[in-house]
């Protein structure tokens, strides 16, 4: 596959997740375009720190036992860097074998990082080892998918979950065990997905929600029961979204915020899922839409950042401050908690349309969000 249709691969799928959030913005005051008007108070300030080597957007960022930040892949690139925090600096991390955007990246039990899928629906699988600063194939997926999940369940295996394939978007589900490097079909969704959220909860099952398959943007979450293999019912949402963030709260409930869908979702709202009764509750707004990782910070509360703004949600109020301006107007930008509680934000793309493709230019920027 050339890198000229990998490209439009990936552009295509974009034109396809980007509309729901450029669709509510478009329906609300100008100022929801992610450069909101100033709140009366703002929370936490954000600083550039280096750039990186190369360019990339659908890049993941998975903090390692060190502190060290791994930053993998991007739309059409095969490289991978470190972030030193102590530093502020970055450095090479070794070549995948082929380029690695729209991936899920894994923290696994030992330490070790597993990457798997991207590219032109591949179903390879590496491993990265942060000891030897190198990468190893591992056992291939069953199925080829981008736009997916990856879960480090309590056992040790990785849970992967639906996305896009060659053969239409996917409810399939597998396990990967690190100890034989094999992937083994676990229970399928009972709704097709892609552009979802997957969090480990505390009693070890896993919630997945939101995003779109053919049919429209599915209202109801599911449950993955590791001991069963099975999927349960997990509440109804509010309202079907993806390309939502979803963040486990210190009580155990988790949130899901942002994201959007082209039937009037305002990309601001957010909605909380209590595990004890297994229902969805709505929860207050954010000040601007905005779509992509949900960051918990240290001290409970969490950010949820993009297009030149953030928000951070207190779960003690159930409301949401304003950040500070960003100094990178970027989406689809890589995010990592770091050792000390800053957040590091890297790559990502400014949101431009030619036609009907995406087809913004990947940065290499990077900063940095300081809590207060």
């Amino acid at each position: 596959m050339s890198t000229r249709l990998l490209a439009s691969a990936v552009c295509a799928l974009f034109t396809l997740a980007v509309p729901a959030l450029a669709s509510s913005a478009a329906s609300r005051s100008p100022r929801d375009d992610g450069r909101a008007a100033s709140p009366s108070t703002t929370t936490g300030t954000w600083a550039a720190t280096a750039s990186m080597a190369a360019a990339r957007y659908t890049a993941t960022a998975t903090r390692l036992a060190d502190g060290r930040v791994l930053v993998v892949g991007g739309a059409e690139v095969s490289t991978a860097e470190l972030y030193n925090p102590a530093t502020g600096t970055w450095s090479p991390a070794g070549t995948l074998s082929e380029p690695a955007g729209l991936i899920v990246a894994v923290r696994l039990a030992d330490g070790r990082v597993l990457v798997a899928g991207g590219g032109w629906y591949s179903g390879r699988a590496e491993i990265y080892n942060p000891a030897t600063n190198s990468w190893t194939r591992t056992g291939s997926m069953n199925v080829g998918r981008i736009s997916f999940t990856g879960t480090l369940l309590r056992d040790g295996r990785v849970l992967v979950v639906g996305g896009n394939s060659l053969g239409g978007i996917q409810a399939s589900a597998e396990l990967f065990n690190p100890a034989t490097g094999r992937w083994t079909l676990t229970g399928s969704l009972r709704t097709a997905r892609r552009d979802h959220t997957a969090t480990l909860l505390p009693n070890g099952t896993v919630l997945v929600a939101g995003g779109a398959n053919s049919a429209g943007y599915p209202r109801n979450a599911e449950l993955f029961d590791p001991t069963r293999g099975r999927w349960d019912r997990g509440g109804t949402m509010a309202t079907g979204r993806e390309g939502a963030g979803a963040a486990l709260l210190s009580d155990g409930r988790v949130l899901l915020a942002g994201g959007g869908n082209p039937n009037g979702l305002a990309g601001d709202s957010a909605e909380l899922y209590d595990p004890a009764s297994n229902r969805w509750s709505a929860t207050g707004s954010m000040n601007a839409p905005h779509g992509g990782p949900a960051v918990r910070l240290q001290d409970g509360r969490v950010l949820v950042a993009g297009g030149g703004t953030g928000d951070v949600y207190s779960p003690a109020t159930g409301t949401w401050t304003a950040t500070g301006p960003m100094v990178f107007p970027y989406a689809s930008a890589a995010a990592a908690l770091l050792p000390n509680g800053q957040v590091l934000y890297a790559g990502g793309r400014k949101i431009r349309y030619c036609g009907l493709y995406v087809c913004d230019d990947p940065l290499a920027d990077a900063e940095l969000y300081t809590p207060e």
